[in-house]
Parts: C-alpha cells; sequence; structure tokens
C-alpha cells in the first residue's frame, strides 16, 4: 500500500470525491480539530462513508478504507471508534499512541467490536501514529520488544511533535529534518523493518508545492519507506510514482518468494551470495502485493 489520503470526516466535497483519486488507501480523519456538533455529525458521516464504500463499483481502482480515531487519552476516543467500526473497516490509524499500552488497550476493544458485529477476529488492523511528544518519542524503541500482531504498519507524527517541542521548523537546510523529528522518524523505519511491516511517511504538508512533495516521496521511498500519507489528492500520483517498485525490485521479490516456496518452513535461505530472512520474505510480498 504506497499511498494513503487522510480526508477530513466533516469535509463532504472531499469524501464524495476521494473514492476516484488513486489512493490505495483512504483514511477518514474523525482525530482532526473540531467542535462537538462538528464531530458527532462526522461519526455519522464516517460511518456511512464506509458502509457506502464497501463494494467499489465506480472507484478508479480498489482501495482499502480506513479511519484515524481520536488517542486514548482523550474522552471521545471510543465514540470514534464505535463510528468507525460500524462501517466495518480495514484497519485504524490511532493518533497520538503512547506506545504498547495504547495498541494493546486498542486491540482489546476492536475484538469485543468484532465479536459483537460477527467480524473475524483480528480482522481490523491497527496503524499507530507515534511519537506526538517528547515522552512518547524517548519509547518508540520499545515497540522493538513488544508489537501486537495487529499493527501492520508504523508511522509517525511530525507536527505534533514539532509543536509539543516549541520547533519552529521541521526541516532545516536542504530539506532535512531538524534533528530531534530525524531521531524519531529514523526509530519508527527501522522497527518496522525489524518486525517486517510497513512504514508510511508523515505527509507533505504544502499542497500547492507538488514539485517538491513528489521529490519528498522520493526521498521517503529511497531512505526505505514503503509508502506515504497525503492531504490532499493532488499529491497522490507524485507519491504513487515515487513507491512504485523498479523492475529490477520485481525481479528479486519473485525470486525471493520463490526461494522459500521452494523451502517450507525454513527461517533463512540463500539467494545468490546472501542470506535472507522472514522479514525479506515478507517485504518482497508486500512488494508483490501478497501480504
Amino acid at each position: 500500500m504506497r499511498s494513503w489520503i487522510l480526508v477530513p470526516a466533516d469535509n463532504d466535497k472531499a469524501l464524495d470525491s476521494v473514492a476516484g483519486a488513486g489512493a490505495d488507501v483512504v483514511v477518514v480523519d474523525l482525530a482532526r480539530a473540531m467542535t462537538s456538533t462538528q464531530h458527532s455529525k462526522a461519526r455519522i458521516e464516517t460511518t456511512n462513508w464506509l458502509r457506502s464504500h464497501r463494494e467499489q463499483v465506480v472507484a478508479a481502482r480498489r482501495f482499502e478504507r480506513w479511519a484515524r480515531i481520536s488517542g486514548l487519552d482523550t474522552p471521545h476516543w471510543r465514540e470514534d471508534l464505535d463510528a468507525a467500526m460500524d462501517g466495518s473497516p480495514h484497519g485504524i490509524v490511532l493518533a497520538n499512541c503512547r506506545g504498547t499500552d495504547d495498541i494493546r488497550q486498542l486491540a482489546s476493544v476492536l475484538y469485543e467490536i468484532e465479536d459483537r458485529l460477527g467480524l473475524a477476529a483480528n480482522v481490523t488492523r491497527i496503524v499507530p501514529e507515534l511519537g506526538s511528544t517528547p515522552s512518547v518519542a524517548l519509547t518508540v524503541n520499545r515497540l522493538t520488544e513488544e508489537l501486537h500482531p495487529r499493527v501492520s504498519a508504523l508511522t509517525w507524527d511530525a507536527v505534533g511533535l514539532a509543536h509539543a517541542i516549541g520547533a519552529r521548523r521541521l526541516r532545516g537546510p536542504g530539506g532535512r529534518w531538524s534533528d530531534a523529528l530525524a531521531h524519531v522518524r529514523a526509530q519508527v523505519l527501522l522497527i518496522a523493518h525489524a518486525r517486517g511491516i510497513g512504514a508510511l511517511e508523515h505527509p507533505f504538508r504544502d499542497t500547492r508545492d507538488t514539485d517538491t512533495g513528489k521529490r519528498v516521496a522520493e526521498a521517503a521511498r529511497a531512505d526505505g519507506f514503503t509508502g506515504m500519507f497525503a492531504i490532499h489528492a493532488g499529491q497522490l500520483a507524485g507519491i504513487n510514482e515515487a513507491f512504485a517498485p523498479l523492475d529490477s525490485e520485481l525481479a528479486e521479490a519473485r525470486s525471493i518468494v520463490s526461494a522459500f516456496a521452494t523451502n517450507p518452513g525454513a527461517s533463512q535461505v540463500a539467494l545468490g551470495d546472501r542470506r535472507i530472512g522472514q522479514n525479506d520474505l515478507q517485504r518482497a510480498k508486500r512488494l508483490l502485493g501478497e501480504d
């Protein structure tokens, strides 16, 4: 899943048009700042949109349906979750995730809701949004040791962390992330690859500068990210192009899958002059769309 677009749950126009925008994943965003009245209406819109797009007859390409909910440190996260789950989404993006305890709690509630709605157990995946505060940023590495099996990818919150530490910029000279943000970004990327799951880059905020947005996406792919968030449909083409696999990458991925297929049950196999493991296999399957 290369391109993930965040769509405001309270923006009817954006919701109406996003199905044909070309995203691999549409994330209806309930975690935005809204008044109580707006939030209540947005939950209804979220449920309706997720339900109405189960059958993607008119979409230009098939996409997954996700929802982003408020962090578990807020009083209304459960209402967000209930509204999203009534639409049977493929997964939940958890804003302001504070770590393994939040993921474990969300997973437990998801299990109860799935049982109540008659959904298959553990069918709803989780993408935690990490690093929103300094204290969380310093404990991200704990996910290396403990990560719930529902978690299919990791992402991070550059803007939230910048606000939390009073930073006046996200990037320094040459477009490089400032040191504190780069630290969190690197941890998220490394942990995702260590656990054999996806790593999703933070969205580029300037929706008018499509050229720079594409270069940012290309840099994220070059650094090892597997996908990226967009906040406007105009960013999707650049992200999809930047993350499109090269022919050489596809050929190698097929070779990895084939090597393991001929050695069922093996934890490692030889491929050329190197040894490859299960993380390599998972990455290859993800590249081929077999995950």
